[in-house]
């Protein structure tokens, strides 16, 4: 999007102005103090890659919609799509009925996911949601109670997914117990390798790691369904794997008939310049949560 006088940045009064104020303290008075605002823009409006506050501050925002939608702000294609839909069926229980929406998505989805092989979707309502349906259709396929995670990770808040998750403490605190069973073991990154060796020399000691103390102190590889893991790590810094590392990680996966589960909530759907990010090492995993 080219960047015009009307989308530049522009600070009409110093935020958070009045009518921003106004917002916040009624955000405060009403909203759950849960929420992990980092700085008080109150958003009123966008487009393309602007918004707009109350106060007619203007401002570029870089948050590509946060792991939703990176399609710029009320895109006219897409604000032309919802009126149209709007006017025809707003809501329909799929899971009870059928509609042709429903199949049609599901069916592009299968064609956009890495691996040639039959495949099915089950569509939710947020990341969270997906990485909880994961974690049951990974129990449920292989009949296994544990699974392996990384240090760094950020999965969602939900129980099942806070579980996985390991970015920051905070998160965790006074929530335990937790779901049982979750076994977390460094991610790949080799910029801050905890075990103080550089790559290509370490030979993956982070996968070794998993196999040698892992899989032999701590979790038994039979009773482990599935690994879970951000092919770029997020929250936890936007770590990205060294080659080869992923390969490795699907050998043993596949060597002790543990599911690879990708969570590409924060880096799929075209946002490293491939449709998913795992697809840079050209690894097809056994579940997708997007």
């Amino acid at each position: 999007m080219k960047l015009t006088g009307e989308n530049l940045p522009f600070i009409r009064v110093v935020p958070p102005g009045p009518e921003a104020k106004k917002v916040l303290a009624k955000d405060k008075r009403y909203v759950s103090p849960s929420y992990t605002r980092a700085y008080p823009l109150v958003a009123e409006r966008g487009y393309g890659i602007t918004i707009e506050d109350p106060d007619g501050n203007r401002y570029l925002d870089f948050t590509a919609g946060v792991a939703v939608c990176a399609t710029g702000h009320c895109h006219p294609e897409i604000v032309q799509a919802i009126q149209m839909q709007s006017e025809q069926l707003i809501h329909m229980i799929g899971t009870d009925f059928y509609y042709r929406w429903q199949s049609d998505v599901a069916e592009t989805l299968t064609k956009i996911t890495p691996g040639r092989f039959p495949k099915k979707v089950f569509l939710a309502n947020t990341g969270a949601e997906s990485i909880e349906a994961g974690l049951k259709l990974a129990r449920y396929f292989t009949r296994r109670p544990r699974m392996i995670a990384f240090i760094g990770a950020f999965h969602g808040r939900t129980m099942g997914a806070l579980s996985l998750t390991a970015s920051k403490a905070a998160q965790r605190r006074h929530f335990a117990p937790l779901l049982p069973e979750v076994t977390h073991i460094p991610y790949p990154y080799c910029y801050r390798c905890v075990f103080n060796l550089t790559h290509p020399k370490c030979n993956f000691a982070c996968i070794n790691y998993l196999k040698d103390h892992i899989f032999t102190k701590v979790a038994p590889p039979e009773d482990v369904a599935a690994i879970v893991v951000e092919p770029i790590q997020g929250e936890g810094g936007y770590v990205v794997p060294p080659a080869g590392y992923f390969q490795r990680l699907q050998k043993v996966a596949k060597e002790f008939g543990i599911l690879l589960i990708c969570d590409e909530v924060q880096s799929g759907l075209g946002r490293t310049g491939k449709m998913f990010a795992i697809e840079h090492w050209n690894v097809e995993p056994d579940i997708i949560c997007e």
